[in-house]
């Protein structure tokens, strides 16, 4: 497990000395929260506030919390990977005594630790205590901690999915992209959930989607929620998780034999 602390603080270190590219993805997620107040201000003021299930502060609380959660999952981990083949550099790695999927894993893990401390806390911090928008800080914040940890976990596991695709397809730039707008889309991330038509949220009921930003923001903003309420949420992602993870072990195994490594 050192080897991998240890390479973690590498990347964390590298990462940081790229200290405008931090400053504009923070600003980007910062402008698109701009957006989102602008955009949905204008629609409730033409809808009204009745023909819809959220009111505006619930709405503009709830995507401006998934922009946050968006900003702090972007490692790009299925770029990372897919780089990696097309320069060679991963003949190099996998020529190591390590684990390629938890190498991945703490290479990644520091950009999540930037984006917490320049997308995610601040977003948090304005929303709460400078716009005082309805986010419940007691019990649920702990499970919401532990929420966001395992939605996580979730998307890495999906975007390394996607990532070692690019082992006999080279290239996974429509894929990825595709991955991004599903995910974004069916859980909530562009428009929330319950403002979803009855029958499409049934269906995402039964998916693994809504795990990912839904049931964090859930867990954070809905004032109905029980201890049973954050446990079954809890229950759900661990299962999901678990069958992320068990098809991202077996389809890694099946993709490695398709390894062509270009550069050197």
């Amino acid at each position: 497990m050192k080897k991998y602390i240890y390479i973690a603080k590498g990347f964390l270190l590298e990462r940081m000395v790229y200290r405008f590219s931090l400053f504009f993805n923070a600003l980007e997620k910062y402008l698109y929260v701009l957006l989102i107040f602008f955009l949905w201000k204008a629609i409730y003021r033409s809808l009204g506030q009745e023909s819809l299930s959220m009111d505006f502060k619930s709405t503009f609380t709830y995507l401006s919390l998934a922009t946050a959660i968006f900003g702090l999952f972007q490692t790009w981990v299925d770029w990372d990977i897919s780089q990696l083949m097309l320069s060679g550099d991963l003949s190099i790695i996998l020529t190591k005594p390590l684990d390629f999927q938890v190498y991945m894993f703490f290479k990644r893990v520091s950009w999540v630790v930037l984006n917490l401390l320049t997308i995610t806390l601040p977003i948090l911090i304005i929303l709460k205590f400078i716009l005082k928008m309805p986010i419940n800080l007691g019990i649920n914040f702990i499970f919401f901690f532990l929420s966001v940890i395992i939605s996580y976990l979730i998307y890495f596991n999906i975007d390394f999915i996607v990532g070692v695709t690019a082992f006999f397809t080279e290239t996974i730039w429509g894929l990825s992209v595709t991955k991004d707008a599903v995910i974004l889309f069916l859980s909530g991330g562009i428009v929330p959930i319950p403002l979803f038509p009855e029958n499409l949220r049934r269906i995402l009921e039964i998916l693994p989607f809504k795990t990912i930003y839904h049931m964090p923001i859930e867990v954070l903003i809905n004032r109905s929620f029980t201890i049973f309420d954050y446990l079954n949420s809890l229950i759900i992602q661990i299962f999901w998780l678990l069958v992320f993870l068990t098809l991202s072990r077996i389809y890694y195994k099946l993709t490695e034999r398709f390894i062509r490594i270009n550069g050197g």
